[in-house]
Protein backbone atom coordinates (compact mmCIF):
# COMPACT_ATOMS: atom_id res chain seq x y z
CA UNK A 1 0.00 0.00 0.00
CA UNK A 2 2.75 2.19 1.04
CA UNK A 3 4.50 1.50 -2.40
CA UNK A 4 1.68 2.09 -4.27
CA UNK A 5 1.02 5.67 -2.40
CA UNK A 6 4.50 7.04 -3.28
CA UNK A 7 4.40 5.99 -6.99
CA UNK A 8 1.01 7.47 -7.34
CA UNK A 9 2.24 11.02 -5.18
CA UNK A 10 5.49 10.99 -7.46
CA UNK A 11 2.74 10.85 -10.98
CA UNK A 12 1.03 13.56 -9.45
CA UNK A 13 4.46 15.95 -8.81
CA UNK A 14 4.75 15.27 -12.59
CA UNK A 15 1.68 15.90 -13.66
CA UNK A 16 1.51 18.84 -12.27
CA UNK A 17 4.83 19.77 -13.42
CA UNK A 18 3.85 18.50 -17.45
CA UNK A 19 0.20 18.60 -17.83
CA UNK A 20 -1.69 21.42 -19.77
CA UNK A 21 -3.62 23.33 -17.39
CA UNK A 22 -7.14 24.71 -18.19
CA UNK A 23 -7.11 28.12 -19.58
CA UNK A 24 -8.49 30.70 -17.70
CA UNK A 25 -9.95 34.52 -17.77
CA UNK A 26 -6.51 36.52 -17.41
CA UNK A 27 -6.76 39.43 -15.08
CA UNK A 28 -3.73 41.64 -15.04
CA UNK A 29 -1.14 40.29 -12.19
CA UNK A 30 1.91 42.38 -10.44
CA UNK A 31 5.37 40.13 -10.24
CA UNK A 32 7.93 41.12 -7.87
CA UNK A 33 11.23 39.84 -6.13
CA UNK A 34 11.57 40.34 -2.80
CA UNK A 35 14.28 38.87 -0.25
CA UNK A 36 14.46 35.62 1.49
CA UNK A 37 15.16 34.57 4.90
CA UNK A 38 18.62 34.30 3.45
CA UNK A 39 18.93 37.25 0.84
CA UNK A 40 17.96 35.24 -1.90
CA UNK A 41 15.79 36.59 -4.45
CA UNK A 42 12.53 35.24 -4.79
CA UNK A 43 9.87 35.47 -6.77
CA UNK A 44 5.88 36.86 -6.76
CA UNK A 45 2.77 37.95 -8.28
CA UNK A 46 0.17 40.20 -6.91
CA UNK A 47 -3.29 40.22 -7.82
CA UNK A 48 -6.79 42.56 -6.68
CA UNK A 49 -7.08 44.86 -4.15
CA UNK A 50 -8.90 43.03 -1.41
CA UNK A 51 -7.98 41.06 1.98
CA UNK A 52 -4.73 39.28 1.19
CA UNK A 53 -5.19 35.03 0.12
CA UNK A 54 -1.52 33.94 0.21
CA UNK A 55 -1.21 30.93 -2.24
CA UNK A 56 1.23 28.38 -1.99
CA UNK A 57 1.59 26.00 -4.76
CA UNK A 58 3.21 22.46 -4.46
CA UNK A 59 6.25 20.69 -5.15
CA UNK A 60 7.43 21.01 -8.87
CA UNK A 61 5.13 23.87 -9.86
CA UNK A 62 5.35 27.32 -9.30
CA UNK A 63 2.63 30.43 -9.06
CA UNK A 64 1.08 30.30 -12.70
CA UNK A 65 0.92 27.01 -13.03
CA UNK A 66 -0.77 26.23 -9.79
CA UNK A 67 -3.14 29.67 -9.12
CA UNK A 68 -3.67 31.49 -12.27
CA UNK A 69 -3.85 28.21 -14.82
CA UNK A 70 -6.48 26.89 -13.03
CA UNK A 71 -8.57 29.89 -12.45
CA UNK A 72 -7.80 30.09 -8.74
CA UNK A 73 -6.79 33.15 -8.29
CA UNK A 74 -9.51 34.48 -10.74
CA UNK A 75 -12.14 33.12 -8.57
CA UNK A 76 -10.35 34.51 -5.13
CA UNK A 77 -10.37 38.34 -7.04
CA UNK A 78 -13.60 38.11 -7.84
CA UNK A 79 -14.51 37.25 -4.76
CA UNK A 80 -13.18 40.31 -3.33
CA UNK A 81 -9.47 39.06 -2.43
CA UNK A 82 -5.90 40.22 -3.15
CA UNK A 83 -3.96 37.04 -4.25
CA UNK A 84 0.05 37.21 -3.36
CA UNK A 85 1.15 33.99 -5.01
CA UNK A 86 5.07 33.38 -4.67
CA UNK A 87 7.49 30.93 -6.43
CA UNK A 88 9.02 28.41 -3.73
CA UNK A 89 12.39 28.71 -3.61
CA UNK A 90 14.06 26.34 -6.31
CA UNK A 91 10.99 27.04 -8.01
CA UNK A 92 9.58 29.64 -11.15
CA UNK A 93 11.32 32.30 -10.99
CA UNK A 94 12.81 32.27 -7.88
CA UNK A 95 16.51 31.93 -7.24
CA UNK A 96 18.26 28.58 -6.16
CA UNK A 97 21.01 29.23 -4.40
CA UNK A 98 23.60 26.33 -3.37
CA UNK A 99 22.67 24.47 -0.41
CA UNK A 100 22.30 23.08 2.11
CA UNK A 101 18.98 24.64 3.06
CA UNK A 102 18.05 25.24 7.05
CA UNK A 103 14.75 23.34 8.06
CA UNK A 104 11.82 24.84 7.53
CA UNK A 105 13.07 26.88 5.01
CA UNK A 106 9.72 27.33 2.82
CA UNK A 107 8.13 29.06 5.87
CA UNK A 108 10.83 30.91 6.73
CA UNK A 109 11.04 32.30 3.23
CA UNK A 110 7.15 32.93 3.33
CA UNK A 111 7.72 34.31 6.85
CA UNK A 112 10.05 37.09 5.01
CA UNK A 113 7.57 37.84 2.21
CA UNK A 114 4.54 38.66 5.35
CA UNK A 115 7.35 40.91 6.86
CA UNK A 116 8.97 42.62 3.13
CA UNK A 117 4.90 43.19 1.89
CA UNK A 118 3.93 44.59 5.16
CA UNK A 119 0.81 42.05 5.51
CA UNK A 120 -0.79 43.13 8.87
CA UNK A 121 -3.70 40.09 8.57
CA UNK A 122 -3.57 37.51 5.74
CA UNK A 123 -5.62 33.93 4.91
CA UNK A 124 -3.44 31.13 3.50
CA UNK A 125 -4.32 28.54 0.91
CA UNK A 126 -1.59 25.84 0.63
CA UNK A 127 -1.54 22.78 -1.58
CA UNK A 128 0.05 19.56 -1.12
CA UNK A 129 3.82 20.71 -0.54
CA UNK A 130 2.14 23.70 -0.04
CA UNK A 131 -0.31 22.97 2.08
CA UNK A 132 2.48 21.46 4.36
CA UNK A 133 4.40 24.98 4.45
CA UNK A 134 0.98 26.72 5.66
CA UNK A 135 1.06 24.26 8.68
CA UNK A 136 5.03 24.93 9.42
CA UNK A 137 3.83 28.44 9.28
CA UNK A 138 0.92 28.37 11.80
CA UNK A 139 3.17 25.77 14.15
CA UNK A 140 6.07 28.46 13.96
CA UNK A 141 3.83 31.05 15.45
CA UNK A 142 1.88 32.54 12.17
CA UNK A 143 -1.46 33.65 12.68
CA UNK A 144 -3.62 33.57 9.83
CA UNK A 145 -7.21 34.93 9.61
CA UNK A 146 -8.81 31.30 7.84
CA UNK A 147 -6.52 28.68 6.64
CA UNK A 148 -7.19 26.25 3.31
CA UNK A 149 -5.40 23.07 3.70
CA UNK A 150 -5.58 21.28 -0.01
CA UNK A 151 -4.26 17.74 -1.70
CA UNK A 152 -2.86 16.93 1.70
CA UNK A 153 -3.38 13.96 4.50
CA UNK A 154 -2.07 13.10 8.06
CA UNK A 155 0.86 11.57 6.42
CA UNK A 156 1.86 14.39 4.75
CA UNK A 157 2.25 16.37 7.48
CA UNK A 158 2.89 14.16 10.60
CA UNK A 159 5.81 12.21 8.47
CA UNK A 160 6.68 14.30 5.73
CA UNK A 161 10.82 12.85 5.93
CA UNK A 162 9.27 9.20 4.28
CA UNK A 163 7.15 11.00 1.43
CA UNK A 164 10.56 13.14 0.73
CA UNK A 165 12.65 10.39 0.64
CA UNK A 166 10.83 8.65 -2.31
CA UNK A 167 10.67 12.03 -4.48
CA UNK A 168 14.53 12.85 -4.07
CA UNK A 169 15.21 9.02 -5.14
CA UNK A 170 13.65 9.86 -8.01
CA UNK A 171 15.41 12.99 -8.75
CA UNK A 172 18.82 11.63 -8.31
CA UNK A 173 18.69 8.65 -9.95
CA UNK A 174 15.76 9.25 -12.98
CA UNK A 175 15.21 6.06 -15.09
CA UNK A 176 17.59 3.81 -12.74
CA UNK A 177 15.00 4.88 -9.94
CA UNK A 178 12.98 1.90 -8.30
CA UNK A 179 9.98 2.68 -10.94
CA UNK A 180 11.49 3.98 -14.23
CA UNK A 181 8.49 5.56 -15.41
CA UNK A 182 8.27 8.18 -12.12
CA UNK A 183 11.81 8.77 -12.59
CA UNK A 184 11.63 9.70 -16.07
CA UNK A 185 8.71 11.91 -15.82
CA UNK A 186 10.26 13.75 -12.85
CA UNK A 187 13.26 13.97 -14.51
CA UNK A 188 11.33 15.56 -17.50
CA UNK A 189 9.68 17.62 -15.08
CA UNK A 190 12.77 19.21 -13.99
CA UNK A 191 14.35 19.56 -17.31
CA UNK A 192 10.90 21.42 -18.87
CA UNK A 193 10.78 24.16 -16.18
CA UNK A 194 14.92 24.18 -15.79
CA UNK A 195 15.17 23.83 -12.43
CA UNK A 196 18.35 22.83 -10.75
CA UNK A 197 17.70 19.01 -9.10
CA UNK A 198 20.54 20.18 -6.40
CA UNK A 199 18.32 22.86 -4.92
CA UNK A 200 15.04 20.84 -5.51
CA UNK A 201 16.55 18.14 -3.04
CA UNK A 202 18.01 20.67 -0.46
CA UNK A 203 14.09 22.01 -0.36
CA UNK A 204 12.96 18.16 0.19
CA UNK A 205 15.47 17.81 3.13
CA UNK A 206 14.18 20.89 4.62
CA UNK A 207 11.14 19.76 5.58
CA UNK A 208 10.16 19.02 8.76
CA UNK A 209 6.98 17.17 10.20
CA UNK A 210 4.08 18.42 12.56
CA UNK A 211 3.67 16.56 15.85
CA UNK A 212 0.35 16.05 16.67
CA UNK A 213 1.15 18.00 19.97
CA UNK A 214 1.45 20.63 17.67
CA UNK A 215 -1.06 20.32 15.59
CA UNK A 216 -3.42 20.47 18.70
CA UNK A 217 -2.20 24.02 19.43
CA UNK A 218 -3.07 25.46 15.59
CA UNK A 219 -6.05 27.96 16.48
CA UNK A 220 -6.59 29.26 13.07
CA UNK A 221 -9.90 28.00 11.75
CA UNK A 222 -8.66 25.45 9.04
CA UNK A 223 -10.39 23.73 6.17
CA UNK A 224 -9.16 20.77 4.52
CA UNK A 225 -10.19 20.41 1.02
CA UNK A 226 -9.15 17.57 -1.35
CA UNK A 227 -10.84 15.62 -4.39
CA UNK A 228 -12.86 12.57 -3.50
CA UNK A 229 -10.21 10.22 -4.69
CA UNK A 230 -7.45 12.19 -2.93
CA UNK A 231 -5.93 10.26 0.02
CA UNK A 232 -2.15 10.02 -1.42
CA UNK A 233 -1.19 11.66 1.57
CA UNK A 234 -2.64 10.39 4.01
CA UNK A 235 -5.99 10.51 5.52
CA UNK A 236 -6.94 13.92 5.31
CA UNK A 237 -9.80 13.43 7.59
CA UNK A 238 -7.58 12.01 10.30
CA UNK A 239 -5.39 15.23 9.72
CA UNK A 240 -8.51 17.62 10.41
CA UNK A 241 -9.06 15.74 13.57
CA UNK A 242 -5.75 16.88 14.77
CA UNK A 243 -6.44 20.31 14.41
CA UNK A 244 -8.10 22.07 17.61
CA UNK A 245 -10.66 23.91 14.52
CA UNK A 246 -10.34 21.83 11.61
CA UNK A 247 -13.28 20.20 8.97
CA UNK A 248 -12.67 17.97 5.85
CA UNK A 249 -14.78 18.68 2.79
CA UNK A 250 -14.55 16.48 -0.65
CA UNK A 251 -14.64 18.20 -3.89
CA UNK A 252 -14.81 16.50 -7.82
CA UNK A 253 -11.48 15.07 -8.83
CA UNK A 254 -8.20 13.17 -7.26
CA UNK A 255 -4.79 15.07 -6.53
CA UNK A 256 -3.74 15.98 -9.85
CA UNK A 257 -6.82 17.27 -11.12
CA UNK A 258 -8.67 18.92 -8.54
CA UNK A 259 -7.34 22.62 -8.86
CA UNK A 260 -8.93 23.03 -12.21
CA UNK A 261 -12.01 21.84 -10.77
CA UNK A 262 -14.53 25.20 -10.33
CA UNK A 263 -16.60 23.72 -7.12
CA UNK A 264 -12.47 24.07 -5.52
CA UNK A 265 -11.84 27.55 -6.39
CA UNK A 266 -15.47 28.69 -4.89
CA UNK A 267 -15.45 26.63 -1.80
CA UNK A 268 -12.03 27.59 -0.92
CA UNK A 269 -13.08 31.26 -1.62
CA UNK A 270 -16.12 30.70 0.14
CA UNK A 271 -14.62 29.40 3.31
CA UNK A 272 -11.72 32.37 3.11
CA UNK A 273 -14.97 35.03 3.04
CA UNK A 274 -17.30 32.87 6.02
CA UNK A 275 -16.89 33.59 9.44
CA UNK A 276 -17.87 30.75 10.53
CA UNK A 277 -15.73 27.70 12.14
CA UNK A 278 -15.14 24.91 9.74
CA UNK A 279 -17.28 22.32 10.77
CA UNK A 280 -20.25 24.78 10.79
CA UNK A 281 -19.09 26.10 7.19
CA UNK A 282 -19.15 22.41 6.14
CA UNK A 283 -22.37 21.27 7.18
CA UNK A 284 -24.30 24.50 5.81
CA UNK A 285 -22.69 23.79 2.34
CA UNK A 286 -23.30 20.14 2.45
CA UNK A 287 -27.47 21.01 2.77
Amino acid sequence: MLLSRRRALVTALATFATGAARAATPLEAQGGQYAGFDGAQLFYRRMGAGPPVILLHSFLNDGPRAWFNTGVAQTLVGAGFSVVAPDARAHGLSAAPPGPYPKDVQAMDVEALIRALKLKSYCLLGYANGARTAVRLMARGGRPERCVLAGTGVVGVTDIERLAATTIETIRTGRNARDPRLGVMVQSAIRLQKLKPAALIWVLKSQVSTTRAELAQIRTPTLILNGMKDDLEGSPAQLAGLLADGALMRVPGDHFSVLPEPRFAQLASDFLKSHEPPTRFVAAAAL
